[in-house]
């Protein structure tokens, strides 16, 4: 279950700790600029709930050193391509929790963290430039941290979870976007799965993507 944004750039860094001729980039290299202001004044995506012995938390600055070291292991360093350095994972976590794009997540299992979220309007995410996105359109991307657990069922069993309480929480949330790698098939699988529409591959800035839409379960009346 491990899903990499790509696109990945510089972080922007304060001016006073880097040499005056760099030219600083945002810290959040997917996040768009050009929305309409009534998709920028959406506040930040839910916190989504699971059973225990599962959890979900809001993640914290205090867990940059836990990330970055999961981020440089090879699976997900390959994955993600956010093989970054603590200090810019603090700055990364530091823009998610202070802005309304993006919410970092902490995913454990009987109290012991093992995963990595990111819960983001996807409006307000570069996939918007590839299809026709509603403002409450929600994207998940998630890592497990550890090798050993990945491709042992817990994607299959955990995302139709969190997806539910997205749909739960959100009710104007009408689908949640996946955009894996064209190659990685563990997380088209997930997504296949899962009961996804297929949206197409799209080449974006730095690599080809496979979009999928999971549609909220209608209700008969």
């Amino acid at each position: 279950m491990s899903d990499a944004p790509a696109e990945s750039a510089p972080a922007q860094i304060d001016p006073a700790q880097t040499d005056p001729a760099e030219q600083p980039v945002q810290i959040l290299p997917r996040e768009r600029s050009d929305i309409p202001d009534a998709v920028a004044r959406i506040p930040r995506p839910p916190v989504p709930h699971l059973d225990p012995p599962f959890a979900l938390r809001v993640a914290r600055l205090g867990d940059a050193d836990m990330v970055a070291e999961w981020m440089n292991r090879p699976h997900l360093a390959a994955a993600w391509e956010y093989d970054w350095p603590t200090p810019r994972w603090r700055r990364h976590l530091g823009a998610q929790l202070q802005g309304s794009y993006s919410l970092p997540l902490i995913g454990s299992m009987r109290g012991v963290d093992l995963a990595y979220l990111e819960l983001y309007w996807a409006a307000k995410d570069l996939i918007s430039r590839y299809y026709d996105a509603e403002p409450y359109d929600l994207g998940l991307h998630a890592a497990i941290a550890d090798v050993k657990l990945v491709n042992r069922g817990l994607g299959p069993m955990l995302l139709p979870r969190i997806v539910a309480s997205v749909f739960a929480t959100e009710p104007r949330c009408r689908r949640v976007m996946f955009d894996p790698d064209h190659r990685n098939t563990t997380a088209r699988r997930l997504c296949e799965y899962a009961g996804c529409r297929f949206l197409g591959e799209h080449d974006t800035t730095n690599r080809r993507m496979a979009l999928y839409a999971l549609d909220a379960p209608t209700t008969d009346r």
